[in-house]
């Protein structure tokens, strides 16, 4: 009877902990907390109908922590996208002008430009010294390859 008594209150005390993790994730999404709370309800339910006990929680803690943090990331994904990464848009890039803010050396990738707000790594097959206007050509990965403006603005 004692015994009895003691897993449903445990189960309970579960199930109220697995309750206000949930609250927690409502206030401060992002951060997992939905996972732990499935699982607290989880065996608090099955702690409190005497369903299992002893060293069967844990696998089944584990199956269900695994499904919840996979319905979780699934969830989020579903909700936010991901970024698309930065250097798939430095194609846009070409076309546009700029200045040399750390001098351009005939084929290295150690220049330095600034176009519109933004420095980014430069080369060209050519020497340009610092401050001189540029046009970009090509870019390829983080790069972009450049060339003086000659009597251009």
């Amino acid at each position: 009877m004692a015994d009895e008594l003691f897993g449903s209150e445990l189960g309970l005390a579960f199930v109220i902990v697995g309750v206000l993790l949930f609250v927690v994730e409502v206030f401060q999404p992002g951060f997992l907390i939905a996972v732990p709370a499935t699982v607290f309800i989880a065996l608090g339910i099955l702690l409190s109908f005497n369903v299992v006990d002893g060293l069967l929680l844990l696998p089944i803690g584990l199956a269900v922590g695994l499904g919840s943090l996979y319905g979780t990331m699934m969830l989020y994904q579903s909700l936010a996208p991901p970024d698309t990464p930065s250097e798939m848009s430095i194609e846009g890039k070409i076309g546009e002008k700029g200045v040399v803010t750390k001098e351009v050396i005939a084929n290295d990738r150690s220049g330095k430009v600034k176009i519109s707000m933004e420095e980014m790594r430069a080369t060209s097959d050519q020497n340009i010294p610092v401050g001189t206007k540029v046009k970009v050509t090509d870019a390829e990965g983080i790069t972009v390859t450049v060339m003086p403006l000659q009597g251009e603005e």
